[in-house]
């Protein structure tokens, strides 16, 4: 007894003894053949774009541009595919990338700004990249974190070198106006004791620095020690 199946459009015969089955090689074969005659002519025509040769002239084309992400996977991506600023007249793109605000402005005067999130008190700093201005909030580096593999490596390096710099920076000017606010409670602290000059201690003083004076009193003070 024979059977008549339908498989992949093609009939295939059951029995016994014989059996027809779907070839994919072949099918591939087709294809590609079909892929070649669509490039041979250059794809003109009406060409149904959900062929296999119209699929891979698409991938030819993708894999020629030199673009193997996603059109939020890098700035450098989403400026080559925003249009061109205008004087007067920036372009600007905003996006959410893994739940953080991201936006994108291209100005003819002021070049690139990339903007990573921002808190309700923000504290922006701007770190130049390859790709522009980076503008971060650093009481909002949570977004940042999330935004990283946006960047380069390089450009990743020189925006925590910057949040470091300035974090030192203004940890230094912290401690001096905590150490002068020091020294001012120190001198009237003084005037009120009666301290024999009431004036204020400087920050010079406060951290051993030795005057031309102080020093040339202190050497009289060692040659008197050797003669005597």
């Amino acid at each position: 007894m024979i059977h008549n199946d339908v498989y992949m459009g093609q009939k295939i015969l059951t029995g016994y003894k014989t059996k027809s089955k779907y070839n994919p090689a072949e099918v591939l074969e087709k294809q590609v053949r079909s892929a070649n005659k669509w490039k041979m002519e250059s794809m003109n025509g009406d060409v149904d774009p959900d062929s296999f040769a119209a699929k891979l002239k698409r991938a030819d084309e993708y894999a020629a541009s030199g673009e193997h992400h996603g059109a939020e996977d890098s700035i450098a991506i989403v400026l080559r595919q925003m249009d061109e600023p205008t004087a007067g007249n920036p372009v600007t793109r905003d996006f959410w990338h893994n739940g953080a605000h991201v936006s994108v402005s291209k100005d003819v005067m002021y070049g690139n700004t990339i903007t990573i999130g921002g808190s309700s008190n923000p504290d922006w700093i701007y770190v130049d990249t390859s790709v522009g201005a980076v503008k971060i909030d650093l009481n909002d580096m949570t977004s940042l974190m999330k935004c990283l593999d946006l960047f380069s490596p390089e450009d990743v390096n020189a925006i925590l070198r910057k949040i470091q710099e300035v974090k030192q920076a203004r940890e230094a000017m912290n401690q001096i106006d905590r150490m002068q606010d020091e020294l001012v409670k120190n001198g009237r602290d003084q005037e009120k004791n009666g301290g024999k000059d009431g004036g204020e201690q400087s920050v010079a003083e406060a951290v051993g620095v030795v005057s031309a004076d102080e020093m040339r009193e202190i050497e009289d003070k060692r040659e008197n020690k050797f003669i005597g």
